[in-house]
């Protein structure tokens, strides 16, 4: 903690869309099924982070509840998490982080919001990850040591993914509110996209500054994986990435890793992440309109630099039903709004990676206490203020709370826990403002010595057995000894037939071995 680094040190960053989860997801299994465990200063402050979680997105509910209703409110249980949401380094301040978070209120409109959290707290996910400032992190000392991984793909397919992509608040709001076909809605929020050349413009200037930072500053990572190579060569490309962390494997292993992923959502709560994985889908729905913008912005000299072929127009002869629909609407300037309506639209609207003209207009409040608007539709400003003027004190109080916290967790760590209980007091009755009697119960639940250890986490199962990590050991549990509870268990003397390996592999070797006998 005092050199922001964890037992991975590994460095994930890429553009949204480019393959970025499916990275840090193969990096992240290759984490888990080598057994690493947390610095134990990291693994004490991580549930006392989730807390101050809690007491945030208490907060910011109850306010919007009291003000607009709990049914109109959208907030998907993906930013309810304190680090949940994208982020990056404070250009201002290297010690803090941005969390940029995104919040709805149907027939009201929505907006992007800033959290500012203290740095160190990034390390509550086992890998540093973002989507932002490619040539900001390898340059800062603190992560010299990491194993730099970035993640591409055909730039023009990044875009095509973009506007087919449904993101966490549109997601929230299909799923309580219409009853259309999922693939329904993503066609018809693309087609909408996609006859708008000013938006598809908007996204095409973000990509092009992320790349133009990027590019200079590749060599100082370690690897950087092509999106088309993964879903190509899963296997040969998860063994290139375990290579390149430090860990190979082999070929079964990476096959088993891909069993995890392919096609798969990989979010918790987001329920319509993208992940249809076709090479090419995009030359159905992107026309010749598309392409003079791509060439316009020189996109031609990155399709080149990462080995993609170049730009090719289409003959229009022969053009998809939708292309042909997508070129009419646009010579007609009117956007695609079919079977829409106008909470989905907003909502929907790239906010995130998106480089509005004058044309888009969006409200920004500045700074006030550790919370930002960023980009607002807002049409009641009183929501906007309110949200605001509430936010402050709690967000400072959080940032407060976790300054204070690291230092608590790294004395307990060392063996001293009074700056911790001190902590403990002082903030069960602050949080209780918003969290009730759930603070006093959370906290008292970090009093146990188990609460300092990750509980077991089911990683796997083979022939019978559950595999479990805790305590940084692989156990491949007998399906027939019931539910079973490791962290209850003297780990010295556990039941006969209970198997343990250093890794997620070990576990499995033992298993093979059992079953031969």
């Amino acid at each position: 903690m005092n050199n922001y680094t964890s037992n991975s040190s590994l460095l994930v960053v890429g553009p949204p869309r480019s393959g970025f989860t499916l990275l840090l997801s193969v990096l992240s299994i290759l984490y888990r099924d080598r057994g690493n465990a947390k610095p134990s200063a990291q693994a004490i402050a991580d549930p006392y982070i989730a807390i101050a979680g809690e007491y945030l997105d208490a907060a910011i509910r109850d306010w919007f509840c009291s003000q607009v209703g709990e049914d109109r409110l959208f907030y998907n249980k993906e930013f309810s998490i304190l680090v949940g949401g994208p982020k990056w380094v404070s250009a201002g301040d290297t010690e803090t982080i941005c969390i940029r978070k995104y919040l709805g209120i149907k027939g009201a409109g929505d907006f992007t919001f800033l959290l500012y959290l203290p740095r160190w707290v990034m390390a509550f996910d086992e890998i540093i990850h973002s989507h932002s400032h490619p040539a900001r992190w390898p340059a800062m000392p603190d992560y010299a040591g990491f194993r730099k991984f970035a993640s591409i793909r055909n730039p023009i397919d990044i875009i095509h993914s973009s506007v087919f992509s449904i993101n966490a608040l549109a997601s929230e709001y299909i799923q309580r509110e219409l009853k259309l076909d999922e693939h329904q809605i993503r066609r018809e929020l693309a087609l909408n996209k996609l006859t708008n050349p000013e938006f598809i413009s908007g996204l095409i200037v973000f990509l092009k500054n992320y790349l133009d930072e990027f590019i200079p500053a590749i060599g100082q990572y370690d690897y950087l994986m092509r999106w088309e190579d993964l879903i190509q060569e899963p296997v040969a490309e998860i063994r290139r990435i375990a290579q390149a962390a430090g860990e190979p494997v082999s070929a079964e292993y990476a096959a088993r890793v891909w069993s995890e992923l392919d096609h798969r959502n990989l979010t918790r709560y987001h329920r319509h992440s993208f992940r249809r994985g076709l090479l090419n889908d995009w030359q159905f729905n992107i026309t010749n309109t598309h392409l003079k913008l791509f060439e316009d912005a020189g996109f031609g000299a990155y399709l080149e630099r990462f080995d993609y072929d170049p730009i090719a127009f289409f003959d229009e002869s022969n053009c998809t039903s939708d292309q042909i629909l997508i070129e009419e609407h646009i010579r007609r300037g009117e956007p695609y709004i079919e079977n829409l309506d106008d909470d989905l639209i907003t909502f929907a609207f790239n906010k995130t990676n998106f480089t509005p003209s004058p044309r888009f207009q969006f409200k920004h409040y500045p700074r006030q206490g550790a919370i930002e608007i960023e980009k607002s539709t807002l049409r009641d400003e009183a929501l906007a203020t309110g949200f605001m003027s509430r936010m402050a004190t709690v967000s400072e109080t959080v940032y407060r709370y976790l300054t204070a916290l690291r230092f608590a967790a790294i004395a307990a760590a060392e063996g001293d826990e009074s700056l911790l209980r001190e902590l403990r007091i002082r903030y069960k009755d602050i949080f209780s403002e918003w969290l009730g009697d759930r603070a006093e119960i959370m906290f008292s639940a970090l009093m146990q010595p188990s609460s300092l250890t990750a509980p077991p986490r089911l990683v796997g199962s083979k022939s019978g057995y559950n595999i479990v990590s805790f305590g940084g050991i692989h156990y491949a549990v007998p399906q027939s000894l019931g539910p079973m509870d490791l962290s209850q268990l003297d780990i010295s003397s556990l039941p006969a037939g209970i198997l343990a390996g250093r890794s997620h592999d070990e576990a499995l070797q033992a298993i093979e071995m059992v079953s031969k006998q």
